[in-house]
């Protein structure tokens, strides 16, 4: 590659210096030179060339900026001009730029979002779009417009995740993710992006449950998707070919072996406890997909305290 680099400056350099030994070029050269001397002299040709020269640029500096100003709206809050207060006035056009986020993505076919698709103010948005991917509307068309944006619905991930509008996220439900998520076992692929997705809604809301933005459905339905139910943290397999653990937790040994009447105290109308069965030999067992209800069952079962 260096070699065919040093060939085409080598080809270049020949190039110019064959131009700049032709007599016609020699001949401009020394116009350019001999253009400020004509200037200093006062020569007339020499001034109204260099006149006529600003005069250009000047021209081309007005038309840029006042094609900047045009290409450049004058957006202000909607106020009750438009349908929501999310879109904008457009002072200079008169009309509003839409800005609800559920209907723009709506538009723009992403999946995580529903709304009416034949509703007489999507009809119309759908033709407005301009080459920036903004939609507009006239002010007239406002209350077809936020009819349009009130059937607009996100979507979760799975149709057990509920969207909450107060905190306009919806709250993850699968046990496996759950389980995993808190850190109590349970099989996840951690390091995609749907799990970060989570952890970080969660933590701006700090109530203890998961969450995550409608937005990142898709991401997290990826993660969702990595989840296996895995035997409760601790439990090996039963080893039988029936998908089945055996139960292992020292605490809930001791509650199931003494019919719940021990130091021990676990919950007892919960799911995890109902999957749990006796092997026959002493122990107990559970169907592995199971897992996450027992291991959430586990962390029920506490010693009471002594007297």
């Amino acid at each position: 590659h260096r070699a065919a680099i040093m060939e085409v400056a080598s080809r270049l350099g020949a190039l110019i210096s064959e131009a700049a030994s032709r007599p016609e070029v020699r001949s401009v050269a020394r116009t350019l030179q001999d253009f400020p001397k004509s200037l200093r002299r006062g020569n007339s040709l020499a001034i109204l060339l260099a006149v006529a020269v600003i005069i250009a640029l000047l021209s081309f500096v007005q038309v840029l900026f006042k094609d900047q100003r045009v290409l450049v709206s004058h957006l202000v809050p909607a106020g009750s001009l438009c349908a929501s207060q999310d879109d904008m006035w457009d002072e200079t056009r008169r009309r509003c730029q839409m800005g609800n986020k559920y209907a723009y993505a709506y538009l723009l076919e992403h999946a995580w979002v529903s709304c009416a698709r034949n509703m007489p103010g999507a009809r119309m948005l759908r033709k407005t779009q301009d080459a920036y991917g903004n939609f507009w509307y006239s002010s007239d068309m406002r209350h077809e417009v936020r009819s349009f944006y009130k059937t607009c619905v996100p979507t979760c991930a799975s149709n057990d995740d509920t969207y909450h509008a107060g905190v306009e996220l919806c709250l993850l439900s699968n046990d496996v993710a759950r389980v995993f998520l808190q850190g109590d076992g349970q099989k996840c692929q951690g390091d995609l992006h749907g799990a970060s997705d989570i952890r970080r809604a969660s933590k701006q809301v700090d109530d203890g449950n998961f969450w995550y933005k409608p937005e990142m459905a898709d991401r997290v339905r990826t993660f969702y998707a990595s989840c296996s139910a895995t035997c409760a943290l601790g439990d090996p397999r039963a080893g039988n070919g029936r998908g089945e653990c055996r139960v292992h937790n020292s605490d809930a040994l001791r509650y199931l072996k003494r019919g719940g009447n021990s130091e021990i105290v676990c919950d007892r109308p919960s799911p995890g406890r109902t999957a749990i069965s006796s092997d026959g030999q002493g122990g107990f067992k559970y169907l592995r997909r199971h897992g996450m209800r027992v291991e959430a069952w586990y962390t029920s079962c506490m010693r009471q305290p002594t007297r």
